[in-house]
């Protein structure tokens, strides 16, 4: 089935308004009014302007034109690269809020270290006389995450978009009798080793984090480096379940939270993953083709295919059992009533509840 205006028999990418406005419109007009008022008070700033702080103040020094090339450059190439990001990624949703949360607050980040930069010299005469932008740089900091939560907010959920064809025959499913239910659980997540590892490395993230902000004397730098640590931590585990509404899988905390509903689903099954060399690393990740994942490891993966083009893959032990079980749920959400046999010849999965309706 091909989709209106989509060449490639994919509908075409959501809630383009809003990428439009959180990827394009909004950066611009940040970084433009970040650079108005830069350009009025270059005048008041001294002939030769701070450029970069150390641990005993100003270090580095440099014309206006310094000033405005690296601010550009650097603003520049970030408003440019999410822009066309913004605009050509996004059929999940979770890519969609990173890539626009990211262009938002990558503007409002680099509009305020400009501003900071040009408004700590305002009728100084002597640049290395310029104060610590330690404060500002932290506010700038807590603009930006704001301002890229609310655009990451905005950006707008996955539209429903139920499989209008049926599961392929030769997926793997699940025996169930036409009234029976059945509920898959498995906990997804490193080796106990691996995780005791991850503590140690944790702490001694932690301790070089306040030891560098000691020899640097700027507080500014362990918060920038302490805040990712408890984000982090609510990705090493996740609770992973199969039921009548699809496949759900949830952070240790209970967020972040990824699901796949049942009438979605095109088709699951297995496969290996290898986490770095596909997503660049480990958690909830998407890959450089818009396959959202929440790999923790090494090894096997339910892999889903969701109608839109959309991909998902959880590494979690027993993934057959949670594919099997899966794809017969996404027959039922397709109308279908009939008993569904296994292909394959297999049992319920081990470790699945399952009760008489």
């Amino acid at each position: 089935m091909t989709a209106v205006g989509s060449p490639s028999g994919r509908p075409p990418l959501p809630h383009r308004g809003r990428a439009w406005l959180f990827g394009v419109g909004v950066p611009v007009l940040v970084t433009a009014a970040a650079w108005i008022v830069t350009l009025r008070l270059l005048p008041r700033l001294p002939a030769r302007v701070a450029l970069h702080w150390g641990v005993d103040g100003v270090d580095r020094v440099g014309t206006h034109a310094e000033l405005l090339r690296e601010a550009g450059a650097i603003g520049g190439l970030s408003l440019l690269v999410l822009a066309v990001l913004s605009l050509t990624t996004g059929r999940a949703a979770l890519v969609r809020r990173l890539v626009l949360g990211l262009a938002t607050g990558s503007a409002v980040f680099f509009a305020g270290v400009l501003l900071t930069q040009v408004l700590l010299q305002v009728g100084l005469d002597d640049p290395y006389r310029t104060g610590s932008p330690d404060a500002a740089f932290l506010l700038t900091t807590v603009a930006a995450l704001g301002a890229g939560a609310l655009a990451g907010a905005l950006a707008g959920a996955d539209p429903d978009l139920p499989a209008v064809e049926a599961v392929p025959g030769d997926a793997r499913r699940t025996a169930l009798g036409a009234h029976e239910r059945a509920v898959w659980t498995r906990q997804a997540g490193p080796s106990a080793r691996f995780r005791r590892y991850l503590w140690l490395a944790v702490l001694a993230y932690a301790a070089a984090s306040l030891g560098l902000a000691v020899v640097t004397q700027s507080w500014f730098v362990a918060v920038i480096m302490l805040v990712v640590v408890p984000v982090a931590l609510t990705m090493v585990v996740w609770d992973v379940r199969v039921d009548g509404a699809g496949l759900t899988v949830r952070g240790s905390f209970g967020w972040p939270r990824q699901h796949v509903p049942a009438a979605e689903v095109e088709r699951a099954g297995v496969r290996e993953v290898s986490p770095f060399r596909e997503f660049g690393g480990w958690g909830l990740r998407s890959a450089m083709n818009g396959t959202v994942g929440v790999v923790v490891r090494r090894g096997e993966a339910i892999a889903v295919e969701r109608t839109g083009g959309r991909r998902f893959v959880v590494t979690v032990d027993d993934a057959a059992a949670g594919a099997a079980l899966l794809n017969t749920y996404a027959d039922r959400a397709r109308g279908s009533t009939a008993e569904t046999r296994d292909g394959a010849g297999g049992p319920t999965p081990e470790g699945a509840g399952r009760a008489i309706a």
